[in-house]
């Protein structure tokens, strides 16, 4: 089996560089996660209201943004789409009950395509320690994104905030788990150490 060393101890050192913050990252999104699903409503909403704050802070940023164009077509389009923007943050953030099925639908995409970039990614790192976790992180994801789809629209006001809190605690599992798995020299890398 061939295996790139440069680019595997490449991001094994990096993880073992940054181990600490890593793991208290993982902590930290594992506490997240479990509260989003203690209070899947709230964490469907808190999601709903983020979003639709985030829409308007950029739609400020665009219509200034847009001054900075050379051209009046290039303003005018600039603050079309900061206009665009500052509706549907406001939309969010005043019918946010109509705004959780929108974001379910963009949620649920979100998480098929980040569980299938996690799989593949696993298998890219592969053999190394702890690449594991990384494909049960990216199938369990993929999982979650289907049911989310599936379920649509009946679950979408406590299945977004259930789904979130377990992607982010998968995700800060994960973040725990691949540092303690990658502290582990594997045969590779004693291979490695003993040849230098």
């Amino acid at each position: 089996m061939t295996v790139n060393l440069a680019s595997e101890s490449a991001f094994a050192l990096g993880i073992r560089r940054n181990r600490g913050t890593m793991f208290s990252v993982g902590i930290a999104m594992i506490f997240a996660g479990g509260a989003a699903i203690l209070f899947p409503l709230i964490g469907t909403l808190s999601v709903v209201w983020i979003v639709g704050v985030a829409l308007i802070v950029a739609s400020i940023a665009q219509s200034v943004a847009a001054f900075s164009y050379p051209k009046w077509s290039g303003i005018v389009l600039g603050l079309l789409v900061a206009a665009l923007w500052l509706v549907a943050g406001l939309f969010l953030l005043l019918r946010p009950l109509e705004g959780v099925f929108a974001l379910t639908v963009v949620v649920a995409a979100v998480f098929l395509i980040e569980g299938v970039l996690k799989t593949i990614l696993s298998f890219q790192i592969r053999p190394l320690a702890g690449w594991g976790w990384l494909l049960f992180d990216g199938l369990f994801t993929v999982v979650l994104g289907g049911m989310l789809w599936w379920q649509l629209p009946l679950s979408a006001l406590w299945a977004l905030g259930t789904l979130a809190g377990i992607s982010i605690m998968l995700s800060g599992w994960t973040l725990v788990m691949l540092p303690i798995a990658l502290g582990k020299p594997t045969a590779v890398h004693s291979t490695v150490q003993h040849k230098a």
